[in-house]
């Protein structure tokens, strides 16, 4: 069904759970790969309101902490949205759809990124790691890359830190595990620091940080330090120093993995993972993304079957899932983009999903085969034309990219 009519809505008990979370949530609680803050924003102050965010692993017993901040890290700019819907409008309809589709691009096969970008008309891509050699001439390469853009290009990539980096060639920086244990300006500075090293070489939009909460009893899922370390408010608080430390140069960060992959039951790079029920989420994994709603990040959703909230598919096929995030934990106009597409969680294929994640209110899909690009436009043009999607769905999206594109340099044109 076209999204604009929801699929489902989430039940009763909701407004009085979320309430009850939010009036205890000022003390603590316990691959993948808004608001879009201008590149020439004066970005948000970095100092916390606690020197030191986590003194230990939540393995040993959580540390407390007090917020980073009880005021959002930054606010949505002044709507512009009436004369970009006004602008992207005009597009025809292909072009509107191939803005809100982003495939993964490789270093060893860049002349198929560069035709992809040149003929598919694509709004963004993913970079994955690059070869060193390609690393040294990296700048140079996506500035050409984002000339061909037929719009404009944002250009993603994942820099978590520690085994998920795509661009350690440029500086490593340490594991969001590890970055647990330092104090909090410490923190700030080594994002700071790397940064402008990113955007500089022709980054746009960060994938990250992990805002997953690690479980009470057993390890996470995903493993290799890519979680914080700390009860709900310590991980709000870190997510919170890392949006601050990415905005300031100019870069839009992502948190993930909506709705909270900590406790959940697999890695969804192999398969389908069951988190616990909604009720749960809201008390832990959600607490996060509460406390940075209006920070002017963007939200990644996970492939994660939330019972009482999903009806056993994934999140980003979930209306009620999304309608959560945008209309319950504050994230209205936020950037919403998928987790990739062709991971194991998702048993269909990429156009398929594709389609369904947009038919619940994502806004950007994602994916590693490149070669799927064609396809997956093509999905999406024939759901709008059998009425599975309607046009204003594509719209609603089209302008937030638009906006991200428009704060990174490249204005709408007509």
């Amino acid at each position: 069904m076209p999204r604009s009519t929801p699929a489902r809505l989430v039940m009763l008990t909701l407004p009085m759970l979320l309430a009850a979370c939010t009036a205890t949530s000022s003390g603590p609680a316990t691959l993948d790969t808004g608001a879009i803050t201008p590149a020439s924003s004066t970005p948000a102050s970095s100092t916390p309101g606690s020197s030191t965010v986590a003194t230990e692993p939540a393995t040993t017993g959580p540390a407390t902490s007090q917020p980073a901040s009880t005021e959002p890290v930054t606010t949505q700019p002044a709507g512009d949205s009436a004369a970009l819907l006004a602008c992207v409008t005009q597009w025809p309809l292909r072009d509107r759809i191939a803005l809100l589709v982003w495939p993964s691009v490789y270093s060893d096969q860049w002349s198929l990124a560069e035709s992809i970008v040149r003929e598919q008309r694509v709004g963004g891509v993913v970079l994955m790691t690059p070869s060193d050699a390609f690393a040294e001439q990296l700048g140079d390469r996506l500035t050409e890359l984002t000339a061909l853009g037929a719009h404009g290009l944002a250009v993603a990539t994942d820099e978590e830190g520690g085994a998920v980096q795509r661009l350690r060639a440029l500086e490593e920086i340490p594991s969001q595990q590890d970055m647990s244990a330092r104090a909090a300006a410490e923190v700030t500075s080594v994002i700071e620091r790397h940064a402008p090293l990113i955007a500089d070489a022709g980054i746009d939009v960060v994938l990250g940080p992990v805002v997953d909460v690690r479980p009470t009893e057993g390890d996470d899922p995903l493993g290799q330090g890519r979680l914080f370390a700390g009860d709900p408010q310590q991980v709000a608080d870190l997510g919170a120093l890392y949006v601050r430390a990415w905005q300031s140069a100019g870069l839009v960060p992502i948190l993930k993995h909506f709705p909270g992959h900590g406790s959940a039951s697999a890695d969804t790079h192999q398969s389908l993972a069951v988190t616990p029920p909604l009720a749960a989420l809201l008390e832990r994994d959600l607490v996060p993304y509460r406390q940075l709603a209006g920070s002017g990040a963007g939200v990644m959703v996970g492939h994660l079957d939330v019972p009482g909230l999903t009806d056993g598919q994934p999140a980003g096929f979930s209306a009620a899932a999304v309608s959560l995030l945008r209309n319950e934990l504050g994230w209205g106009d936020a950037l919403v983009m998928t987790d990739a597409l062709g991971m194991g969680a998702v048993d269909i294929s990429v156009p398929a999903a594709a389609v369904r994640s947009l038919q619940a209110g994502v806004d950007v899909v994602i994916f590693t085969s490149t070669a799927d690009t064609a396809d997956v436009i093509a999905a999406i043009e024939q759901a709008v034309a059998d009425g599975a999607l309607t046009e204003a769905d594509i719209d609603d999206s089209a302008v937030r990219v638009a906006r991200l594109l428009a704060a990174r340099g490249t204005p709408c044109v007509p």
